[in-house]
């Protein structure tokens, strides 16, 4: 079959769009397609992970939040972010503030417990009236074709909540990437082979309230995020070296902050108060990203490696230009929100 002509059949109105997953990006999208009158259910299975990458927000990423209407929410239980610092060792630190640099974004961000900002996003998609079915959602590919459907037996979980067929799925299922996996979706990956370890501890050691540590190590970097009660450090380390520092993920992240010459200061007296998470691909771009009905968004589309706190900015916006596409629902407006999204 000829794939040119197979990538993009979507053309006409969209009215109904069942998105698959419950993450940033997929709340962000399910909340405004509510708003325009298009019915949009989230079809996804609650996290039950202890804790989850991405609590560091940027400035851009604050008129998203005003937009979604939920920005005095997360204040309540976020933490005010002014700045950056980078400590370079010998070399010095380096702090910054936002405000010199921001322009006519706001001159601040803040730092959130991931699960409750996820669930903040979440019940604000419900507000504005999409639905949320708890389940896994099950997706079939029709024939040798480039299109995909939902099972029979997922459309009827939802009490026919579609009245038929979607016209639009949306993957929204993060490192799942379920409609990749199905259809055999290439991607490519960065050029790094690092690790990454995190997990929350009671206390470190922080030059300025609220501002973001990147710390250089003997071996790779860490960041330290400040949250309500806490501090989230994370420990991003070539991918031969955990291994000597012991067997499972917490030997190793324990042993790392005992024996790095930066960590055993900063992280002095510290009690870790979770598990320690393990990453060890964080760079991944899909080479497509849309197709006949369906269409991926946010991490499933492709992520970033950490630093700069770029992850989150890129899923959510990536959502807000999906909206656009639908809105068009034209085969030319879903190649432009391929080809940005992927310029991201």
């Amino acid at each position: 079959p000829d794939r040119k002509k197979m990538k993009y059949e979507q053309n006409g109105k969209i009215t109904t769009v069942a998105i698959l997953g419950g993450g940033p990006a997929a709340s962000t999208l399910a909340t405004l397609l509510a708003r325009e009158g298009i019915r949009v259910a989230l079809l996804h299975q609650p996290r039950h992970a202890a804790l989850l990458v991405g609590e560091s927000l940027v400035p851009a990423i604050i008129p998203l939040l005003r937009r979604l209407g939920v920005e005095e929410e997360v204040r309540a239980y976020a933490k005010y972010k002014p700045g950056a610092i980078f400590n370079m060792n010998e070399f010095g630190d380096y702090p910054f503030t936002f405000k010199d640099f921001c322009g006519p974004l706001p001159d601040y961000a803040y730092n959130v417990p991931r699960l409750k900002f996820e669930a903040t996003l979440l019940a604000a998609a419900q507000r504005a009236g999409a639905r949320v079915f708890e389940m896994e959602a099950k997706v079939e590919r029709v024939g040798t074709t480039d299109k995909v459907g939902l099972t029979r037996e997922t459309l009827a979980a939802t009490d026919n909540f579609f009245d038929g067929p979607p016209d639009l799925i949306v993957d929204a299922t993060g490192r799942a990437r379920v409609l990749p996996k199905l259809l055999g979706i290439p991607s490519r990956e960065g050029g790094r082979k690092d690790t990454a370890l995190f997990a929350h501890l009671d206390r470190t050691e922080l030059y300025k309230d609220g501002y973001v540590h990147s710390s250089r190590l003997d071996h790779g970097w860490s960041w330290r995020i400040p949250l309500p009660g806490r501090v989230s450090l994370g420990i991003v380390i070539g991918s031969a070296h955990p291994p000597k520092f012991g067997a499972t993920p917490e030997e190793r992240y324990d042993n790392l902050l005992k024996q790095d010459s930066v960590l055993r200061v900063a992280t002095a007296g510290a009690k870790r108060l979770t598990p320690v998470l393990e990453y060890t691909n964080y760079q991944l771009v899909s080479e497509r990203l849309v197709g006949d009905g369906w269409v991926l968004v946010g991490d499933t589309a492709g992520f970033i490696d950490p630093v700069f706190s770029s992850g989150l900015l890129i899923g959510i916006t990536s959502a807000t230009a999906l909206i656009d596409a639908i809105r068009a629902g034209d085969a030319p407006a879903f190649q432009a929100y391929e080809a940005g999204v992927i310029h991201h």
